[in-house]
């Protein structure tokens, strides 16, 4: 996993260009509760610097291992879902051939990271949900385990259902 003070992370792209200022959107990210879908919630932009409309980057491989590290540590109720959220679908995005091909270098800490976010997330889906996280979860799982059709079939159910 690269530290958050590797001076690689100015040669990772995210969405808006280098990755310089990621690591410090990762650290806030560990203390700020707010949801996701909060513009003011460092969550929201590193979705928006992540997984941008789809795309994913090499930035995104790199920030994976740190959101896996951020669920570790968060034991709330809904604390663990953002970054097991946002994990697994750069993962789907991955898999769907919608970012860069994932170098040597990050391969090694992306691959444990996601081994754990998996068994985060089946951790997280044996403790009681809303039922809209749970099936949020669930598709997590299913994009975790590799398996891309019902993984896209539960994110996009999710989206119908937000509009």
């Amino acid at each position: 996993m690269l530290s958050l003070d590797d001076p690689i992370w100015s040669s990772l792209a995210h969405a808006y260009g280098p990755a310089t200022g990621l690591p410090d959107l990762l650290i806030r990210a560990q203390t700020d509760l707010r949801a996701g879908h909060l513009n003011e919630s460092p969550w929201f932009d590193l979705w928006s610097c992540l997984c941008h409309q789809d795309d994913i980057y090499s930035a995104s491989y790199a920030a994976v291992p740190h959101l896996v590290t951020i669920a570790r540590t968060r034991r709330g109720e809904d604390e663990q879902f953002d970054p097991l959220h946002l994990c697994a679908y750069i993962e789907l995005n991955r898999l769907e051939g919608h970012g860069p091909p994932l170098t040597p270098t990050l391969a090694a800490a992306y691959g444990d990271a996601l081994s754990e976010a998996k068994a985060l997330t089946r951790e997280a889906l044996g403790r009681p949900w809303p039922q809209e996280y749970r099936e949020a979860l669930q598709a997590c799982l299913a994009a975790l385990e590799g398996d891309l059709k019902q993984a896209r079939a539960l994110f996009d159910a999710d989206c119908d259902d937000d509009d």
